[in-house]
């Protein structure tokens, strides 16, 4: 019988004493919100038993991060979900907060989780890597279930000190991606940071049982390029080619094709013919992933920790839609905050790593309109595109005429009176910025993005809009934006469009909330 500590169960008493205050109304229309209090990065991402699994960081007791918790949603199709009480509280000695982690059905039927137990509880840093003194100290550990009920592993930690390199500080090692390879052995990635320089890399462990672990190779290494230290790797292989993905903290790039802050690159290599086993993928990462191009999965302003899981042919992905340095920034009175992307399919078009919405959300359209328009030099809003759960795509072309006189072309979306989201294209820089500097957001966090897409004489742009926030998919998800919209009025749903010589092709979708079970 599965143990109940304490702090698991209190916050399984609080959480469902409280998640009734929350009106549907009050939640996103198809995003997902946590039951109560604060959500961060997406945990867990599998399927298992004929049904989605997707777990969360979590903190029921606040609307700020503090003491890691996992909450637990599950769904039969991505798009309706099932909330459950608590997976995880922090409550065995090596943890004062339960990190980031991912799982997989394992060889015996059950629901394996690989997770970070980070410890701290000291305000300075001790030199004792006990722990007992106060030292911070991030390890690796597993828990199995049933899909429902889950239980640590009482030989925990499986990764610490012993099997990380010298060269690695405990500090900072977090965020395993697991899998198992098609020689049955188990996989691991972590990441690390340097002790040399503080600056992060991606470690590759491997283990015969998920119990006993051994360190690999440096999948790859922080030159100084892309922030400090990384986060939240994923590893996968998408249409033969490895993909690995990192959040990266506190990135420091002028390029419009990436951002500052903290924000996701991907790392793109060259194409694999067959998944390999342990030695052919020590001889891939030292051939290919360690002169793997970047790019940015998301430029907008709150996307992070991104995971994804394969099924059915497809990779979809899932990322925490919110800045980590706008963690602070709760609305007043919030009763809940932080959310996640709509799923997201990826797929290659050339060698660009793309993303779209999962196709199942044809599933929540209610209705049907298209548009032609001819924009004017005056701003003009359609009744018929008003809306607040909106997919909506557009293409738009400018005459010769218009891009030779550099036309601009101008979008506002979520609009009431002087509140709105503002969107523009410049035909002949290339340039896509959104603006939501008019969204009455009550704290100073980013209002602007710029994006480079191309100079072009067409645009195709597809809009993911919901009560709390907005995707932004250009050019068939060569590139996406999306940000948060927590304080706009419910009744913002004017969508007005600008531009002299621009032409418009406008299909627009209504959706249905999709329906969540309670606790």
């Amino acid at each position: 019988m599965n143990k109940i500590s304490k702090k698991l169960s209190l916050a399984r008493s609080f959480e469902k004493a409280h998640f009734s205050e929350i009106q549907r109304q009050e939640r996103p229309g198809f995003h997902l919100s946590p039951a109560i209090g604060w959500l961060n990065d997406p945990n867990g991402f599998s399927f298992y038993k004929g049904e989605y699994h997707l777990f969360y960081q979590y903190n029921p007791y606040s609307t700020r991060w503090d003491a890691m918790h996992w909450g637990h949603w599950t769904s039969e199709d991505l798009l309706h979900w099932d909330y459950h009480e608590t997976s995880f509280a922090p409550d065995e000695d090596y943890e004062t907060g339960v990190f980031s982690g991912t799982a997989i059905t394992d060889k015996d039927g059950s629901h394996l989780i690989m997770y970070t137990a980070d410890y701290n509880k000291a305000p300075d840093y001790s030199t004792d890597l006990s722990g007992k003194n106060g030292v911070r100290r991030e390890t690796q550990c597993i828990a199995r279930g049933d899909g429902s009920q889950y239980q640590k592993y009482e030989g925990n930690p499986v990764i610490s000190e012993k099997e990380l390199p010298e060269e690695f500080t405990i500090e900072d090692f977090r965020d395993p991606k697991l899998w198992i390879g098609k020689d049955g052995k188990y996989y691991a990635v972590t990441v690390a940071r340097k002790k040399s320089d503080n600056l992060g890399a991606a470690l590759l462990f491997s283990s015969e049982n998920a119990v006993e672990w051994q360190y690999l190779d440096m999948i790859r290494e922080n030159d100084g390029n892309f922030g400090g230290m990384w986060e939240c790797p994923d590893f996968f292989f998408l249409e033969g080619r490895p993909v690995l993905s990192l959040s990266v903290m506190n990135m420091k790039n002028t390029s419009p094709l990436f951002r500052n802050g903290n924000c996701t690159v991907a790392f793109v290599g060259e194409e694999a013919k067959v998944e390999p086993d342990q030695e052919s993928i020590v001889d891939l990462i030292e051939k290919t992933m360690k002169n793997a191009k970047p790019q940015a999965l998301d430029l907008g302003f709150d996307f992070y920790a991104p995971q994804t899981m394969e099924r059915d042919g497809r990779t979809i992905m899932v990322g925490w839609m919110q800045a980590p340095e706008a963690g602070g920034n709760a609305p007043e009175n919030a009763k809940w905050y932080g959310q996640m992307s709509f799923p997201r399919e990826l797929f290659f078009r050339g060698n660009r790593l793309c993303q779209r919405p999962i196709s199942e959300i044809q599933k929540l359209y209610k209705d049907r309109v298209e548009l032609e328009i001819s924009c004017e030099n005056e701003e003009k809003s359609f009744a018929e595109l008003e809306g607040k759960l909106l997919d909506l795509s557009l293409k738009i072309s400018a005459t010769k005429n218009s891009f030779e006189r550099k036309g601009i072309f101008q979008m506002k979306f979520a609009k009431q009176g002087e509140s709105y989201v503002l969107c523009t294209y410049d035909f002949v820089s290339g340039i896509l910025t959104v603006d939501r500097s008019h969204a009455g957001r009550s704290a100073s966090i980013c209002e602007v993005r710029r994006i480079y897409v191309g100079s072009s004489e067409e645009l195709s742009l597809r809009f993911l809009l919901d009560r709390f926030s907005f995707e932004l998919f250009a050019n068939d998800g060569e590139q996406v934006l999306s940000g948060t919209l927590y304080e706009l009025p419910a009744e913002a749903k004017e969508i007005s469009f600008q531009g002299e010589g621009l032409n418009l092709q406008v299909e627009k979708h209504s959706l249905r909330e999709i329906e969540l079970g309670a606790l």
